[in-house]
């Protein structure tokens, strides 16, 4: 019986427990997407007791940030401060891997070639204009995100975490609901994840094979139509095919539409609401582990002992991440593996941490007072 204590390699990365710290936007970057002593700090005080750390969505692009203070990969600069946090989280014993992503059409609106970026002009914000993307212009992100993979690479971060999640630009290609192209690019599952396969061969040429590459991608998404669990099923036997090395299993838990200016727009979320049970993903889960064999990262509501324990226990998922749980209480890993669950200091799921981002402000907890951007919520 596998225990959350038990050790994990993946791809020659070498792993000490089972629980993950997955990808949290802080918004505690720089403007130009530098690494801060905030950002340091917040992994820091994290990355003690877990076995592995997922450092949020680092653009490969300028124009491609979830938030104005989103980290940065896009150019030979950010490599420093990236070691800074490389250096960081692995002195505390966990692994360390980064997050790369471009938010397409769901990007924060600061101008460039490639602002609002989509497989079709679906929008998410009234202030990003989508931009279906031509040839020419998928080549050059599918470059720039093997470019951002070898940076990582350089910084000495263990590993890669591709994001085709959340309905971001890779996101948005694999889903039914926000890919309407006709081409190559565009139809059933296989020909919507191309523009994913495409990444993922230029990272792993660039990276070598004995890199770690992990892929984050929705089991499936709740809102009319999105992305059922059997595409995602068979787009992950085609990313194991590619040579990914592990999966990091999200989803999209709901949407909500506003019009503006006669035009929909869709705010999508992967949190679930409050009232859903803990563990909600784990049998899609493990529906996805059965069908790749890949090792296998499970996120929704798993900030719980028990919960954490048979997930891993009853072969659900092989690692457990925590997420808002951790933004509450840091030490909830630790309780939870040292068998003191009932000390942990619960999050509230009051979503001000989404609210605080929403408002452009960096990260805030209604129950963590010690985050920097506590000071600057009103």
């Amino acid at each position: 019986m596998t225990k959350l204590k038990d050790s994990l390699t993946i791809n020659g990365m070498q792993i000490q427990n089972r629980m993950v710290l997955p990808p949290l936007t802080t918004n505690y970057g720089s403007p130009d997407g530098h690494v801060t002593d905030n950002v340091i700090a917040f992994y820091t005080k994290r990355a003690k007791d877990v076995g592995l750390v997922i450092v949020e969505a680092a653009s490969v692009r300028e124009d491609g940030r979830i938030v104005a203070g989103s980290l940065g990969l896009w150019d030979d600069d950010h490599i420093s401060g990236m070691t800074r946090l490389a250096d960081a989280i692995q002195s505390s014993g966990a692994a360390a891997v980064v997050q790369i992503n471009h938010a397409g059409a769901r990007c924060f609106p600061s101008g460039g070639d490639m602002q609002g970026a989509s497989p079709s002009a679906f929008a998410f914000r009234p202030d990003v204009e989508p931009m279906p993307m031509s040839q020419e212009q998928i080549d050059t992100m599918v470059a720039d995100f093997a470019s951002a993979a070898v940076r990582a690479r350089d910084a000495g971060f263990d590993g890669v975490e591709i994001h085709g999640a959340h309905l971001y630009l890779i996101s948005q290609f694999l889903s039914p609901l926000t890919n309407r192209r006709t081409d190559r690019y565009g139809g059933d599952a296989r020909a919507r994840a191309t523009f994913a396969l495409e990444v993922i061969d230029a990272v792993r040429e660039k990276v070598g094979k004995a890199y770690p590459v992990l892929f984050r991608l929705n089991a499936v998404e709740y809102v009319d139509g999105g992305q059922p669990l059997r595409d995602a099923l068979e787009i992950s036997q085609l990313l194991k095919n590619a040579g990914v090395d592990a999966l990091n299993v999200s989803l999209i838990s709901q949407g909500s539409w506003r019009e503006v200016d006669g035009k929909a727009l869709l705010a999508p979320a992967s949190a679930f609401p409050k009232d859903e049970a803990f563990g909600a993903n784990m049998n899609r889960v493990k529906q996805i582990k059965d069908r790749t064999g890949l090792p296998v990262i499970g996120v929704g509501k798993m900030g719980d002992e028990d919960t954490a324990t048979r997930a891993v226990a009853n072969g659900m998922m092989d690692m457990v991440a925590v997420g808002r749980q951790m933004i509450a209480d840091p030490d909830s890993a630790g309780k939870i593996l040292s068998g003191k669950g009932d000390d942990i200091i619960p999050c509230q799921e009051c979503m001000a941490c989404f609210k605080s981002l929403g408002k452009g402000i960096p990260l805030t907890c209604k129950v963590n007072k010690e985050l920097p951007g506590a000071a600057k919520e009103k």
